[in-house]
């Protein structure tokens, strides 16, 4: 295979990469910026941590519905925190879904310049951790298998201008 032909095949692999790593990143910068927004006083509305399955098993999370007031201003969230998805953990998702479920009120972070934007938790967490981890393993298996058709292809420089012929 040329280099060409590799070229064409890899570069669709680096772009979902990339773009992995970049949805990391977005998500992980969303969730970092809620730590220093303003927090209101919020009520559960409801709580539930779903269980989906297909044939590869179950998949868990929470499923948060939640009101707060903001000058006034009623409003209704339901997102748990920036980048969160749920895993094959249940364990992890029951631990959240208790410790919601137990809450008299709960603050609810907003965004101070659109109020309607909440969430109740915030951080560079786990759901975040495992994306940014997995595009950058992602992109560097790409690299080294990369480097390995390229060295593949040239010619042994070295072993050539080595031998010593008579």
């Amino acid at each position: 295979m040329g280099i060409g032909c590799f070229a064409i095949f890899s570069i669709p692999f680096y772009v979902i990469g990339i773009g992995i790593l970049g949805q990391g990143l977005w998500e992980a910068r969303r969730s970092a910026r809620a730590a220093s927004w303003p927090a209101a006083s919020g009520t559960i509305k409801s709580i539930e941590v779903r269980e989906d399955r297909n044939n590869e098993g179950a998949t868990y999370s929470v499923h948060v519905q939640y009101a707060y007031t903001v000058e006034g201003v009623s409003y209704e969230g339901s997102r748990l925190a920036f980048g969160y998805g749920g895993s094959n953990n249940r364990r992890v998702h029951e631990e959240i879904g208790d410790k919601l479920r137990d809450a008299k009120s709960v603050a609810v972070h907003y965004d101070p310049s659109k109020p309607s934007e909440s969430c109740l938790s915030f951080g560079v967490h786990r759901t975040i951790q495992f994306t940014l981890v997995f595009a950058i393993t992602w992109l560097m298996f790409l690299l080294g298998f990369t480097a390995c058709v390229l060295l593949w292809d040239h010619s042994d420089s070295v072993l050539l201008e080595n031998l010593s012929i008579h």
